[in-house]
């Protein structure tokens, strides 16, 4: 009895060890489509996967690259080159300006196809690309006729000329138009010139023109931190003007234009008993405060702004002299010019040449006016409260405090409405449930149709008083009488 519970215990042991030491088939690696392995069962064919390409928006991934991408890294400037003027030769260093280069070297070669920069009604740069369509030529560069030339006339007489048409005592006159000295300059500056066909209009009636500035435009809005260029028509100065420079001036609004006034009161400033008490009222504000206001009355060429009653103060920015025959300055919007407890702000633009003194010069001469604005700002707070965690679970140990989630005010301002909706939906339910009442037993109205057998109402006719009058002779009573 024993010998056959120690063979039994000792055939188990054995059996479990077999199962334990026995190892489980490798798994056969996959073998390419192409290749076919045969044996006495017949063929078998192992298939490779197929990998799916990933198709990525070009137009969203160039997007991406601009936002990711820092300024030093992407633009970068051509490499200087070497050039002859009037016999000296010079380094002319290209620059990168709001993704537009300037002063780059020229091909050896053109077509007529040159990319060229126009500019927005902002001054914001925009490329164009020209293109031939049915032999001509669409979008190609400005033409900017006699704009920038000199006209110069030539007397000759017939010594001079020697023309076999011409009598002896005849003087010829010809008007000739002569190049700019540095028109290799603007060549290599694809960015439009101005030029007084260019000028926008301003005022309330859109009746006043802009000059000298062709953008931006007067009453738009430049936002923070972007570049825009600010052009002028070179030419529109005296000839003795060699620099100028732009000032920014602050500009102080009328309680009408925020939409702070009354409704009762009129576009001009006056209230409906004819009062003027708008203009009264900034008189009032601008005694209290004591800042500094400039008289505007004289100049005609005004903006909306200041047609609205918009009061012009100090100046808070003066660019550097530059040359007048540039045409154009870039500026991009700082902060520190908008401040930090306004979010936008009006703001006069002029120019002040180099033949007027500073004291004798008035920033409402030729000017316009812009808004400055910072922008919007879209907060993006999805998935912060598992980001919180997982910054809290990363630095577990180094004893760093890490507030969870995000403000839950937000939240419940969020679900308030929704949650006001539901109730008041649930409210009509419970009532309707509790007062419902068995409406079976009323019976349906018929109302008297066309098969009716119910008396109508008779029709009465109302008796004319009058009889109506004859129609021909035949409808008289008596003869007719000659």
């Amino acid at each position: 009895m024993k010998l056959s519970l120690k063979l039994v215990a000792f055939t188990l042991l054995s059996q479990a060890c077999a199962i334990t030491l026995s190892q489980p088939e490798q798994t056969p690696e996959p073998i390419p489509s192409s290749f076919v392995s045969s044996n006495s069962q017949g063929s078998t064919q192992y298939l490779e996967k197929r990998m799916r390409e990933i198709i990525i928006n070009k137009d969203y991934a160039a997007k991406q690259a601009k936002k990711t991408a820092t300024s030093s890294s992407s633009e970068t400037p051509p490499p200087n080159w070497v050039r002859t003027v009037n016999g000296v030769p010079e380094i002319v260093r290209p620059q990168i300006i709001a993704g537009v280069t300037i002063s780059a070297k020229p091909p050896q070669t053109t077509d007529g196809l040159e990319v060229w920069v126009s500019l927005k009604n902002d001054g914001s740069p925009k490329i164009i690309k020209p293109e031939i369509k049915n032999g001509r030529t669409k979008n190609g560069r400005p033409n900017y006729s006699t704009y920038f030339q000199t006209a110069t006339t030539m007397t000759y007489n017939k010594e001079q000329l020697k023309a076999h048409n011409m009598k002896d005592d005849e003087i010829f006159t010809e008007v000739q138009y002569i190049e700019e000295a540095d028109l290799e300059d603007h060549l290599l500056n694809p960015i439009i010139r101005c030029t007084p066909e260019r000028y926008q209009k301003k005022g309330i009636g859109r009746d006043k023109s802009t000059e000298p500035f062709c953008t931006p435009k007067d009453d738009v809005r430049l936002v923070m931190d972007k570049t825009y260029f600010i052009t002028w028509y070179s030419r529109f100065f005296d000839p003795e003007v060699e620099k100028v420079r732009i000032l920014f001036s602050n500009i102080k609004e009328s309680f009408r234009q925020k939409g702070l006034k009354k409704r009762d009161f009129g576009e001009a400033g006056q209230d409906v008993s004819g009062g003027h008490k708008d203009n009264d009222n900034d008189n009032e504000e601008n005694e209290e405060e004591g800042t500094d206001v400039i008289d505007y009355t004289p100049f005609d060429k005004r903006s909306k702004v200041l047609e609205h009653g918009g009061k012009v103060q100090n100046s808070f920015y003066a660019s550097d002299w530059v040359r007048n025959e540039d045409g154009m300055l870039p500026v991009t919007i700082l902060e520190e010019w908008i401040g930090n407890d306004v979010y936008e702000k009006k703001v006069l633009i002029s120019i002040q040449p180099d033949n007027i003194p500073d004291d004798e010069f008035n920033v409402l001469e030729n000017s316009i006016v812009v808004e400055f604005w910072k922008g919007s700002k879209v907060g993006k707070e999805d998935l912060l409260d598992l980001k919180k965690l997982e910054e809290k679970y990363a630095n577990r140990h180094m004893q760093i405090e890490v507030e969870e989630g995000i403000d839950y005010e937000k939240y419940i301002v969020m679900i308030t409405l929704p949650m006001c909706v539901v109730i008041a939906a649930f409210g009509m339910w419970l009532f309707v449930t509790i007062n419902r009442v068995d409406l079976s037993h009323l019976k349906k109205k018929k109302f008297a149709r066309e098969k009716t057998t119910h008396r109508r109402i008779p029709f009465v006719l109302k008796k004319n008083k009058y009889e109506s009058l004859p129609l021909n002779s035949a409808d008289l009573s008596g003869t007719k009488t000659d």
